[in-house]
């Protein structure tokens, strides 16, 4: 789903009133699907309804909710939080509302809060920065103990629509509907998770103007993958399906090798040739039967074996609990040099890379990085509350400084490429923080882009697919209890639903 940031609604918005819409239409037709929203969830007749409004646009869609509930039988008290409007259009929507409607202002809101069946938050749109007003908060925060249902219109206020970020206090809604397409502040954490449900309602701008719009941001669900994924050859063989070459594991950390390469042949990979030193074989040959391996001698001072295996891969994924002795430095500097494939950096691979990132750019070939944000501050000499202030920033300068698509992971993870194109994923749940699911994800990722997938549309769907695996195995198990292991006994589900839409 399209993901349009301020900037691109405004655009919209322009467009539709040089076609004939007027501002106050789409102003009317706002407030109408917020009201006509609330009341597929509630019924407002007799309820008491409490709606927060700013002084700006935002608050003049409060209005037109007050008028339009108070109409169909609510008991309706505005709270001016910012006191009188202040636009043009907000002044309109207020002079509109009838003598029934409650006018209050925020230092009196406490008691109607209390007594509320709904509580609509109208205070801050698409335009908001920072923090909230430290006379708000107060306000705010007693709406979000209240026991009533949250709405929020647009967007919850308190969160930066562009960038995800929410600073101090933010409304906590329950639904939210947003207007025209889905923003950044809807699918990017930490503000995701004050919107509750999102719901996009069009309010009166054409289709086609969103249809021709540019735009490099989408939000990415199971259904979209479906057309990534066509039917099978029933004439293939294990060659057609690609050869991945893995680097991973190290004595005390063959676990992340295992579950990487078992991710990697439950998503349909080929071929999986597994490069170790001959400490791990009697680990890892049981373990992995599906596999063969080329063992190597760290000790050694070159790595002809992995060599000759890499100039036969289709992708390699190199890092998944390799560790950081020396010879493993080696070995990711060969893979960097040597490799016509592309390749999937992960865990220790980009820790052995944080001192020089530079030298992402050193393969002519596409390279995929898998950072959770520890690793990201590392490479990118970043602070982490920068980091989080605006996560989607953050991936795509990455992406573009060193060429590399990049999967920013961890709550709505960030999947960026070199070009600009970004993709914000909308799967998975905290049960997935867990050691492991980040190898799980990295062999996905890699059989993904062995057996043919364009890099950037591998890592994005690979995203997603350990996310939907996850969501499943919540259900199942848990969140507490679920394991990385069970994520990857439940991707047959995922594919199988996949198949079914194709």
């Amino acid at each position: 789903m399209v993901v349009l940031k301020a900037s691109e609604i405004r655009g919209l918005e322009e467009c539709a009133v040089e076609s004939g819409v007027s501002m106050e239409t789409l102003m009317e037709n706002a407030g109408a699907a917020v009201a006509e929203y609330i009341q597929e969830r509630l019924e407002v007749r007799g309820k008491n309804a409490v709606i927060l409004c700013g002084k700006g646009n935002n608050g003049g869609d409060g209005f037109v909710i007050a008028r339009l509930l108070s109409k169909a039988g609510a008991q309706v008290t505005v709270v001016l939080m910012q006191g009188a409007p202040a636009s043009a259009l907000a002044k309109q929507a207020y002079d509109k509302m009838h003598k029934g409607i409650t006018i209050t202002l925020a230092r009196h809101a406490e008691k109607y809060i209390d007594q509320a069946a709904l509580i609509v938050d109208a205070v801050f749109g698409f335009s908001f920065r920072g923090r909230l007003p430290q006379t708000m908060e107060a306000v705010i925060e007693r709406a979000n103990n209240a026991k009533a249902l949250r709405v929020s219109v647009d967007l919850p206020s308190g969160a930066e629509c562009d960038t995800g970020a929410v600073t101090g206090v933010c409304f906590r809604a329950q639904y939210t509907v947003t207007f025209t397409a889905m923003k950044p502040v809807c699918v990017v954490y930490p503000a995701a998770g004050f919107c509750g449900r999102t719901v996009v309602r069009q309010v009166g701008i054409r289709r086609e103007f969103l249809q021709l719009l540019p735009y490099d941001t989408a939000s990415v669900q199971l259904g979209d993958l479906c057309p990534l994924f066509p039917k099978r050859d029933p004439e293939g063989h294990k060659g057609t399906y690609g050869r991945l070459l893995m680097l991973c594991g190290s004595v005390g950390m063959a676990g992340a090798c295992i579950m990487a390469a078992r991710g990697a042949l439950r998503s349909g990979v080929g071929l999986l040739n597994i490069a170790i030193p001959h400490a791990l074989y009697p680990i890892l040959a049981p373990a992995v039967p599906e596999a063969v391996f080329t063992l190597y001698d760290p000790e050694a001072t070159a790595f002809e074996g992995v060599i000759e295996a890499l100039s036969k891969a289709d992708a390699c994924l190199i890092g998944c609990g390799l560790g950081t002795a020396a010879y493993a430095q080696r070995l990711v500097q060969v893979v960097l040099e040597q490799a016509k494939c592309p390749l999937v950096l992960d865990a220790d691979a980009l820790n052995l890379l944080a001192d020089a990132p530079e030298k992402l750019l050193t393969p002519g070939t596409p390279v995929i990085v898998t950072p959770h944000p520890g690793e990201m501050v590392r490479l990118s000499k970043k602070r982490m509350e920068d980091l989080r202030a605006d996560r989607i920033r953050a991936a795509r300068e990455f992406a573009a400084k060193y060429r590399v698509i990049t999967v920013l992971k961890g709550a709505g993870t960030i999947v960026a490429a070199p070009d600009g194109e970004t993709r914000v994923n909308t799967t998975g749940n905290p049960g997935m923080a867990k050691g492991g699911s980040g190898d799980v994800l990295a062999g996905i990722v890699g059989a993904l882009t062995a057996q043919g997938m364009k890099p950037f549309e591998a890592a994005y769907a690979a995203v997603c697919i350990h996310g939907a695996a996850g969501d499943r195995c919540a259900k199942a198990l848990s969140q507490h209890a679920m394991l990385p292991t069970d994520l990857i006994e439940t991707l047959p589900a995922v594919f199988l639903e996949l198949e079914g839409k194709s």
